[in-house]
């Protein structure tokens, strides 16, 4: 029979765990650690409403031994080896670290997929759902203002081209929505030159939990391709790895510097 515990937690890793970014727990053998088990349910105090799977436990007989075999990045993000050590050894003495270290994977639960709701910009005119059109096309953009960053072109784009493209059957926007609120973006392309995905965004906080994949199968269904043009900046390729290998996808062109910005490079793949 599973078990839902309460547990606390530091806001900077609770929000790291929310995302993704972080998904090990480390704590040590107290009583009450070594009832949670596989498939219970943690929740973290002073967060609002918040649930989490424990996907795996494991436990090691020091911080040392655990962190090279788990590795720093899914324990304390952005530290080396010795920093993690070393804070791990902080939060828990030698006396505690003997109790046993106990490792818990975790997946935030989000809404189920079921309530995941997709709207294609075009299928609302058509619908002559004109309000919310506009109100889908602003929370749209909203969720996309801060890429203005690496594309400082991306306002003017958005609502003198993407837009109007929309009407002229070239663009198109679809959108995700979990319990009413904006989850994912993307904005596409298809004309007699090329077919391409001009952005495509995940909120953090809905990450890895299969809306990118959905969203893309909408957008390789509109474009009729699985191999749309896309460029991505050099620092978010790790964020695609995953992606770039499942669809198979060719990096075919790195731009020179400054063709966006001055602070990334862009790597085309399938042009």
């Amino acid at each position: 029979m599973t078990k839902k515990h309460v547990w606390r937690v530091k806001k900077e890793y609770f929000h790291q765990l929310k995302t993704g970014e972080k998904s090990l727990e480390i704590r040590v053998g107290y009583s009450q650690i070594k009832k949670v088990h596989e498939g219970d349910t943690i929740t973290f105090e002073n967060y609002g409403k918040n649930e989490f799977d424990v996907k795996r436990v494991s436990v090691y007989d020091s911080f040392e031994r655990m962190l090279q075999v788990e590795g720093v990045d899914r324990v304390l993000p952005g530290m080396t080896f010795n920093g993690a050590l070393r804070t791990l050894q902080e939060i828990y003495p030698k006396d505690k670290e003997s109790l046993g270290v106990y490792v818990f994977e975790l997946k935030f639960k989000t809404a189920d997929k079921t309530t995941c709701e997709y709207y294609k910009a075009s299928d609302l005119l058509k619908a002559g759902e004109n309000k919310k059109f506009a109100k889908i096309i602003a929370e749209a953009y909203m969720a996309t203002d801060w890429i203005c960053k690496d594309y400082p072109d991306h306002c003017d784009h958005y609502f003198s081209k993407y837009i109007p493209g929309i009407f002229e059957g070239e663009r198109e926007i679809i959108t995700c929505y979990v319990n009413g609120k904006i989850a994912a973006v993307a904005i596409l392309k298809k004309d007699t030159d090329e077919k391409k995905i001009s952005t495509l965004f995940v909120k953090p906080e809905y990450q890895k939990h299969g809306i990118a994949t959905e969203l893309l199968e909408r957008c390789f269904a509109w474009l009729g391709t699985t191999r749309p043009v896309i460029t991505i900046a050099d620092y978010k390729l790790k964020q695609f790895a995953k992606i770039i290998e499942k669809y198979d996808w060719v990096e075919t062109e790195v731009l020179a510097d400054g063709y966006y910005n001055d602070h990334s490079r862009e790597h085309v793949f399938n042009g």
